[in-house]
């Protein structure tokens, strides 16, 4: 075979080709900073390889390889759609497929379903079953089939059939794909991590502390996924921030054809509300996603100032900008929350329009917050609000 790449996911080969190696593959699941070149001694690659028993277990090798987890790789799969039902609707047509060619005997013989299809994968990479040179007249089931190759059904579509693979190993197994054998043999570049092409999710926002506080949240949280975003740069654009301006740009991006995927964010309020009803009669191609932020507990029961005095009640909906999401250790003072300020009714929704006080006071907290942070352990439930918005972007092509 000559020279190969050599594609792992718990310790499971699987994609496996000579002289070159899937470019797909590494853009799917892949950032540029997952490559790495390191040292590891023979008797681990034994492990990996389930052979080369004659070499001495000392002895090191360079190795040069995109290294991740189970758990990062198939969040990365999700992010762009990826699911169970996605999953097992892609199988179930490629199974049928096959059944009208013809070709096998076992999809007459056998009931073959996705679930089985699962257990069949966990099983093969658990007892660590491979055979090759089958001829097609040689398959006597289904596991045969899935052990020649290598887990996959031809035509399957290839990020979904690496997401069951992935879904059905321990979230920290290791996934690893050693170029070192085609680097140095010249079948392709000595620095594979500069042709990673990774597809960036465009993020749009109110404003630019949407979008700082986004970012930190996706840094401190899901450092794994934040190279799969770009933010609109409000700083060197100029761009205009409001729901108005917003609602602008969504329609501009619609009508320049843009085949990026496009997230459209905004607060959870009621000028959010406003503007939104202005997209109603634009349609929407399938890569752009309106989306408001999410409804909060903290909000339900919330300060607010009218003509009465003060009231708490339900500001979901009404006043729920960026800061309402910064932690209730950014917007308590004196033991109390930072009451919401209504300013004005819009007639078009019937609605009330509010404000919290004090939002650079509360910015000012929130970025002292995000300078101290140590670890996600101790401090996630001051940030679970903010959390909660960018899980809603992670599952927003599910």
């Amino acid at each position: 075979m000559g020279a190969i790449s050599e594609f792992y996911i718990s310790n499971y080969p699987v994609f496996t080709t000579s002289k070159s190696y899937y470019q797909e593959v590494v853009n799917l699941i892949f950032l540029s900073s997952d490559f790495h070149v390191f040292e590891r001694s023979l008797s681990e690659r034994n492990q990996l390889t389930w052979g080369d028993s004659y070499k001495h277990e000392y002895e090191l090798e360079e190795v040069k390889a995109f290294c991740s987890t189970a758990k990062i790789c198939k969040e990365r799969l999700e992010l762009f759609g990826a699911s169970y039902e996605k999953a097992k609707a892609n199988f179930e047509n490629v199974i049928e497929s096959l059944k009208e060619d013809e070709i096998y005997d076992f999809l007459l013989s056998e009931e073959i379903t996705y679930e089985s299809y699962l257990e069949n994968i966990k099983e093969i990479i658990t007892s660590k079953l491979k055979t090759s040179s089958f001829d097609l007249n040689s398959y006597k089931s289904f596991k045969d089939y899935l052990q020649e190759y290598e887990l996959v059904i031809e035509d399957q579509n290839i990020a979904l059939s690496l997401w069951s693979i992935l879904h059905v190993v321990e979230p920290e197994a290791k996934v690893e794909y050693n170029l070192t054998d085609i680097i140095e043999s010249g079948w392709t570049v000595d620095c594979p991590s500069k042709s990673v092409q990774t597809e960036k999710i465009i993020v749009l926002t109110e404003g630019k502390t949407d979008t700082e506080f986004l970012k930190a949240g996706l840094n401190k949280f899901f450092p794994q996924l934040e190279g799969y975003y770009h933010f609109m740069d409000f700083e060197t654009s100029r761009y205009e921030a409001n729901a108005s301006r917003l609602v602008h740009s969504i329609k501009s991006f619609v009508g320049s054809g843009i085949k990026n995927r496009i997230i459209a964010i905004f607060d959870n309020d009621s000028a959010a509300k406003k503007e939104i009803n202005n997209l109603k009669k634009v349609q929407l191609p399938d890569n752009i996603r309106v989306l408001q932020y999410p409804n909060i507990d903290l909000a339900k029961e919330y300060p607010t100032i009218g003509p009465t005095g003060i009231q708490n009640m339900d500001i979901n909906g009404l006043a729920g900008s960026i800061e309402m999401y910064l932690g209730r250790d950014c917007l308590i003072e004196d033991e109390k929350f930072i009451p919401i300020q209504w300013t004005g009714y819009m007639e078009t929704i019937d609605k009330y329009q509010g404000v919290v006080l004090q939002k650079e006071h509360i910015q000012k907290r929130f970025r002292k917050k995000v300078k101290e942070f140590h670890s996600v352990e101790t401090v996630a439930d001051n940030w679970k609000e903010l959390i909660s918005i960018i899980e809603l972007m992670n599952n927003t092509w599910q």
